[in-house]
């Protein structure tokens, strides 16, 4: 499905949905409502941000079973509005964690690992763009960016090796050690494409 909606094309992509159906038949917890809705919250945090701050409006947005992937007008990677729009979904999760911590612990949980994660140094993370775009500032983009895979593989191999703890502990749970193997992969496919 494709729209134009106020000169930015939205795409939302079939298997979103085949895969959020899939998912709710399987939730009985109703996690993956709550986690829908705090990802949701993240991206609104990210497009307010860019609404806002001018020569970052949205140019297109992207909705994938992977996540939502927005691009926007400025091509200057090192525009300084763009700590802030890259910042600002972190920002609102951890302000809906604090709001939600009374009335919806699990809520306000799911809202603060979000927005904690998404500020690690990590490459597919906000907080890989945000370090990626200080460091070009001081050492250059080339330089920047080969730091930033030397953090993200670094701090992905150390949460993995949590992963595996937790997963030997719980029995059950391998989410994070999933994660962390697939960002690693990613970045590592990278690597080996450039």
């Amino acid at each position: 499905m494709n729209f134009i909606l106020k000169g930015c094309k939205v795409s939302i992509n079939f298997y979103f949905f085949a895969s959020a159906v899939v998912l709710a038949m399987f939730d009985r917890s109703g996690m993956m409502l709550g986690g829908i809705i705090s990802a949701l919250m993240h991206e609104s945090g990210h497009l307010a941000a860019m609404l806002i701050i001018p020569h970052q409006h949205p140019k297109e947005i992207s909705i994938t079973p992977f996540g939502l992937k927005i691009q926007n007008n400025s091509m200057a990677e090192f525009a300084r509005g763009r700590v802030v729009v890259l910042a600002a979904g972190s920002v609102v999760n951890l302000i809906l964690a604090a709001c939600l911590f009374r009335l919806s612990p699990r809520l306000a949980a799911m809202n603060f690992v979000l927005g904690t994660m998404n500020l690690l140094p990590v490459e597919s993370f906000d907080g890989g763009g945000i370090l990626k775009l200080a460091l070009s500032w001081f050492i250059g983009s080339k330089k920047a960016e080969i730091a930033v895979t030397v953090v993200s593989v670094i701090i992905l191999t150390a949460l993995a090796f949590v992963g595996v703890y937790i997963l030997f502990r719980t029995k059950y749970n391998f989410t994070l050690l999933g994660m962390s193997l697939w960002l690693l992969v990613t970045v590592i496919i990278r690597l080996v494409k450039k």
